[in-house]
C-alpha cells in the first residue's frame, strides 16, 4: 500500500524504531544526532530553502517525525534555522563561511547558537560575553564572570566538529560597538578547543536527552573573518542587535508548530486506546470512548490541530511578506507559539490523564510528549515573558496586529474588549513603567496574547475552509477559556456556553474515526495501548518472572474447595 505521506518512510527506518529508554546517555546523543541528519537527508533543505524560508522548510517542522525524538528535532532546528540560517545571511559578502554552511547542511559538523547567558535570558541585549577588537583586526573572546557563561546549547564533544555562532559585545579601542555574532570552533569532535570550557548539565528527567551545557570562553583568539558582518551597522545598537538575531523569531514560529503533530499524536493514541478499552455499563461492556468525558478532549485536540495548521500557514504568509513591519512579524511568531503551546500542553495533559495509569508510562508516548513540550514552551523565549513584551507594546499602541476578517465574531470582539480595557487601565495608572502598570496589566499579558491567537486561528480556519464541525468546536472551546468575560460582556451564562460546546461536540462525535484517520500519524505511533497488536507485542516482550511449580502440590479438588470458600 503506498504511503499517504511522502516522508512516512522516515518513521519506518530502523534508526527511528530504536528505543532510547535502555541505552546510555552518550548513545542517546549519538542516536539523536543521526536522526537529525536522517530528517535533513529526507527533506534535503538547501541554502535557498534556509534563506527564503520555503514551504519545505516549514513543512519539516510539522512532520510527525518530530514526535518520535524531540531531541533530534531540537538539534535539527538549532542547526538549520539558527546556525545555518544566521550564517546564510552573510555568505554572499563573506564567502569564506560558505564551506562551513554547506557542512552544516550535510551534518558533517554540529552547528550551535550561543546567545543567552546565565544572567541574561530574555534580556539578551545585555549579554556580557565580550569580543575585544585587536589592533590587527582580530578579536579576543572572553567570558568576564560565571554569570556571563552561555546557557543551554549542547556544546560538548559529540563525535563531529562543533561550530557555534557566539554573540558578544564588541569593544574597539575602549568603545562599545554593539553586539555581533562570531563563528567559533568549539570542538574537533573529541576535544574542546583551546580556551573553551563546556560544563554538561544533568539530563531533564522524562524528556528526550539533549546534552545541554554551560559554555564559557577564556581569552579565545579569533581571526578578523570570524565576525559576521561589519561594525558599521545602522548607528542604532538596539536595531543592529535584533537584526543580528532575527532567526530567533523564525525559531519561535517553527518550534511552536511542533504542537500540531503533538496534538495529533496525543489525540490519536488516546482515541484508539479509548476505542479499545471497555468497561461495564448498564450490564454490558462498552468502549470508554462513548463517554463525553473521554471523547470531548480527543475531539477538541483534533479540532485544535486542524485549526492551528491553518493558522500556521497564515502566520508563514505574514512572516515571509517583505513589506511587513518586522515588529509585526515577531509578534505573529509570539502569538502563534503562545496559542499553539497553550492548546498543546492543556490537551496533552488531559489526554494523558484520560488514559489512566497507562498514560504515565514513557513507552505510551503521552508523558514524554508533555515533558518535551515544556522545553518547547521555554525555547526561543518563554510564553509569559514574550507575552508581557508583546502585550505591553500593543496596549501602548506602538504597532498593531493584522485586523480580523470576521470583526463581528465573538473571538474578535473578545480580543478588542481585552485590549480596550487594558488601555483604559493604562490611562488610569499613568506611565507603563509604573508599579501600578506592573500589577494591573502584566498578569493579563498572556491572556491578551492568547485572545489574539484564538481570533487569528479561527479567522485562518474559516478562510482555509477547515471542516465546519472543527471550526465550530474550536470556537466554543476557545470561548470557554474565559467564561467569566463572555458572561459579563455578552450575557452568555456558563450554562449557555456549556450547552453550545456540548452541541458542537455532539455534531463532531460521529466524525471521530475519520478525524483520527486524517491525522496520518499511525506510522509514527509506538504506544502499545494504541492497538491490540501493539499491546500483544509489548506484553510478549516483557521480562517474565514466575514459578509454575508452586501449584503442583494443589489437587484439583482442593483447588475447587479453595475457590468455593473464597466465593
Amino acid at each position: 500500500m503506498p504511503s499517504k505521506h511522502p516522508f512516512h518512510d522516515l518513521a519506518r527506518l530502523p534508526l527511528f524504531d530504536l528505543s532510547t529508554e535502555e541505552i546510555s546517555l552518550e548513545k542517546q546523543v549519538t542516536q539523536s544526532l543521526e536522526r537529525a541528519k536522517a530528517i535533513q537527508t529526507a527533506y534535503c533543505l538547501t541554502e535557498t530553502d534556509i534563506r527564503t524560508l520555503s514551504q519545505v522548510f516549514w513543512r519539516m517542522h510539522i512532520d510527525p517525525i518530530v514526535c518520535l525524538d524531540p531531541a533530534a528535532t531540537s538539534l535539527l532546528t538549532i542547526q538549520l534555522n539558527l546556525s545555518a540560517g544566521t550564517l546564510a545571511a552573510y555568505v554572499d559578502d563573506q564567502p569564506n563561511h560558505r564551506p562551513l554552511l554547506q557542512c552544516m547542511l550535510r551534518f558533517e559538523v554540529s552547528g550551535q547558537f550561543c546567545l543567552t547567558e546565565l544572567d541574561h535570558g530574555l534580556d539578551a541585549i545585555n549579554i556580557e560575553t565580550t569580543a575585544f577588537c585587536q589592533p590587527d583586526g582580530s578579536f579576543v573572546l572572553h567570558t568576564p564572570h560565571p554569570g556571563a557563561a552561555k546557557f543551554m546549547p549542547p556544546t560538548s564533544p559529540c563525535g563531529i566538529p562543533c561550530y557555534a555562532i557566539v554573540f558578544a559585545r564588541v569593544i574597539k579601542q575602549g568603545t562599545y560597538c554593539g553586539i555581533r555574532g562570531f563563528v567559533v570552533q568549539l570542538t574537533d569532535g573529541r576535544r574542546m578547543a583551546a580556551g573553551v570550557t563546556s560544563r554538561v548539565l544533568p539530563p531533564r528527567r522524562g524528556a528526550h536527552f539533549v546534552q545541554h551545557c554551560i559554555t564559557s570562553f577564556n581569552m579565545v583568539r579569533l581571526p578578523q573573518t570570524a565576525m559576521l558582518g561589519t561594525l558599521d551597522g545602522t548607528g542604532d545598537t538596539r536595531l543592529d542587535f535584533f537584526q543580528a538575531i532575527w532567526r530567533v523569531a523564525i525559531g519561535s514560529l517553527a518550534i511552536g508548530s511542533a504542537a500540531i503533530p503533538i496534538l495529533q499524536m496525543s489525540a490519536y493514541i488516546a482515541g484508539r486506546y479509548s476505542q479499545r478499552r471497555r468497561v461495564h455499563n448498564g450490564g454490558k461492556l462498552v468502549p470508554i470512548i462513548s463517554f463525553k468525558t473521554q471523547n470531548a478532549p480527543i475531539l477538541t485536540a483534533l479540532a485544535q490541530a486542524a485549526v492551528l495548521k491553518a493558522f500556521f500557514q497564515t502566520a508563514i504568509d505574514i512572516f515571509t511578506a517583505d513589506a511587513e513591519d518586522p515588529r509585526v512579524k515577531h509578534g505573529i511568531a509570539v502569538i502563534f507559539k503562545v496559542t499553539a503551546i497553550q492548546h498543546g500542553q492543556a490537551a496533552n495533559l488531559e489526554l494523558s490523564e484520560r488514559c489512566g495509569a497507562q498514560g504515565l508510562f514513557h513507552h505510551n508516548q503521552l508523558s514524554a510528549l508533555f515533558a518535551d513540550m515544556r522545553g518547547i514552551a521555554i525555547a526561543e523565549g518563554d510564553l509569559l515573558g514574550t507575552s508581557i513584551r508583546l502585550a505591553s507594546e500593543l496596549v501602548l499602541g506602538r504597532y498593531t496586529m493584522p485586523e480580523s476578517i470576521n470583526p463581528e465574531s465573538l473571538l474578535a470582539r473578545h480580543e478588542i474588549g481585552l485590549l480596550s480595557h487594558c488601555r483604559q487601565v493604562l490611562a488610569t495608572v499613568g506611565h507603563h513603567r509604573s508599579d501600578a502598570f506592573s500589577r494591573m496589566l502584566l498578569p493579563r499579558a498572556q491572556k491578551i496574547v492568547q485572545s489574539i491567537g484564538h481570533r487569528m486561528a479561527y479567522d485562518a480556519a474559516v478562510a482555509a475552509g477547515v471542516d465546519q464541525a472543527m471550526v465550530d468546536l474550536y470556537l466554543r472551546t476557545a470561548i470557554r477559556t474565559d467564561e467569566a468575560w463572555y458572561s459579563e460582556h455578552f450575557g452568555m451564562s456558563a450554562e449557555v456556553q456549556f450547552a453550545q460546546e456540548d452541541e458542537a461536540l455532539s455534531t463532531a462525535l460521529p466524525l471521530l474515526d475519520s478525524w483520527l484517520d486524517a491525522t496520518n500519524v499511525d506510522p509514527y505511533v509506538r504506544a502499545p495501548i494504541a492497538s491490540d497488536a501493539r499491546w500483544k507485542g509489548f506484553v510478549d516482550g516483557l521480562t517474565v518472572m514466575t514459578r509454575q511449580d508452586d501449584l503442583r502440590g494443589v489437587e484439583d479438588a482442593e483447588y475447587n474447595d479453595m475457590i468455593r470458600a473464597h466465593l
